[in-house]
């Protein structure tokens, strides 16, 4: 089954009518699992306008959670020291976002490719129409 684990800034772009998560996915299919860790809900609520409360918490809602698992921590913590040590600094927020990607083999949905540099498998951008 295909997974999609969106990342904030695509989640708070739709919100603001910047993008649609369509134009990422495209049609939905039944094999298709929509998620997001619990740190993307963290960050989309602390980025939170109180007139986006009730739209925010729908689409917060209708997705997958990820939890921050042990495994997922550690893996995090992994990544973090092996890109410092290439003189890359990826906050570890994004470390759990990435880490939650890797080990559920999940696509990344992100606008921000500099911070995922060890996931593969991601979306940065609308696929040309």
């Amino acid at each position: 089954m295909l997974t999609y684990l969106f990342d904030s800034d695509v989640l708070i772009d739709h919100l603001r009518q910047k993008t649609n998560l369509q134009t990422y996915v495209g049609e939905s299919r039944p094999a298709v699992r929509f998620a997001c860790s619990t740190m993307t809900v963290a960050e989309v609520y602390a980025g939170m306008r109180v007139s986006e409360e009730t739209p925010t918490r729908h689409l917060i809602e209708g997705l997958i959670h990820f939890p921050i698992t042990s495994p997922i921590a550690e893996k995090a913590a992994q990544l973090q020291r092996d890109y410092g040590k290439k003189g890359t600094t990826i906050p570890l927020a994004d470390c759990l976002i990435d880490a939650t990607a890797l080990l559920e083999k999940a696509t990344l949905i992100t606008t921000n490719a500099r911070h995922y540099p060890m996931v593969a498998d991601k979306i940065t951008q609308p696929p040309s129409l």
